[in-house]
């Protein structure tokens, strides 16, 4: 049986305060939201089968790019984001992820950012799990806004010891069979340093511009600079989605008009991931968890 009346009195709340709610920083928000533990919260899911269960979906997407190379036919990305190692997501749940990722035998792996929520105790753990993701040519990131907040320098170095290359505003290539692929990366929108044309600098129009950006509003400057498809997170697809009600992340960021799936914007594609962990509240509403699998097509 769901026991929580802290929930629902907030979620009332809610409800009676949104005008106000749309004024209310994220930040100040999540702080407020704070209050709510995992103690005050017991579920059953025979009686609520609203409440979502721990189980990841793999989604699978077929990408159209112009100009892919030949070799880079089918190719396939596995996409990880906000992960949020934290007190409400353990190091074994990190570490399924990575199992789970890796089942999906992935040429390359693309993570774009919130690997831990509030302290720097949890950066070490998450790199040494995020270690052991096994792909033919590697995995690359970028950093979230909750990796900025925390330590930026930090996530970034132990991220790279691990063995996954990080790119703040720049860009790496791939090659294969003499064909090339590159993968671009920005750091986080909200805090006003992401430099799209810094980061593509090197990358030929000639060739698919694929972009790694945490926050999907990025996506119109991804536009005016002429990227092809880009892989964002940040929105958690909600995370919690009440029937009837607002998603927890539309009250906090009420300016975010899409939550996840695949966005179009003139030429640009984007796809927005549910992502798999959890902040403010730790559990998930009729929103799972997801690792999205991308196979690259002419």
């Amino acid at each position: 049986m769901l026991e929580c009346p802290l929930v629902l009195k907030y979620w009332d709340f809610l409800g009676e305060n949104r005008m106000q709610l749309s004024s209310v920083s994220r930040r100040k928000f999540l702080q407020s939201a704070g209050i709510l533990s995992l103690s005050s919260i017991s579920l059953d899911s025979t009686v609520h089968p609203f409440i979502a269960s721990e189980e990841i979906d793999v989604s699978h997407h077929r990408v159209r790019l112009k100009n892919l190379p030949d070799s880079f036919e089918g190719f396939k990305i596995v996409h990880l984001t906000d992960i949020h190692h934290s007190k409400f997501v353990s190091f074994n749940e990190v570490f399924r992820m990575v199992e789970l990722a890796n089942r999906q035998s992935p040429d390359v792996v693309l993570l774009t950012g919130d690997y831990i929520t509030w302290s720097k105790k949890f950066i070490a753990p998450v790199a040494e799990a995020l270690r052991n993701l096994k792909s033919r040519f590697g995995s690359y990131a970028i950093l979230g806004n909750h990796d900025m907040r925390v330590d930026a320098e930090g996530i970034t170095q132990a991220l790279e010891t691990a063995q996954i290359k990080v790119l703040r505003n720049s860009a790496e290539r791939i090659d294969f069979k003499g064909d090339s692929l590159w993968i671009a990366g920005v750091d986080e929108y909200s805090y006003g340093q992401s430099d799209i044309p810094k980061a593509m600098r090197e990358v030929p129009l000639s060739q698919p511009r694929i972009l790694l950006a945490h926050n999907p509003e990025i996506v119109s400057q991804a536009t005016c600079h002429q990227v092809d498809f880009v892989l964002a997170g940040h929105t958690h697809g909600g995370q919690i989605k009440i029937p009837f009600m607002r998603s927890l992340n539309v009250v906090t960021q009420p300016s975010q008009d899409f939550l996840e799936g695949f966005v179009r914007n003139g030429n640009t594609q984007m796809y927005i991931s549910r992502g798999l962990g959890k902040v403010v509240i730790p559990v998930r509403i009729l929103c799972p968890p997801e690792i999205p699998v991308f196979y690259l097509q002419s």
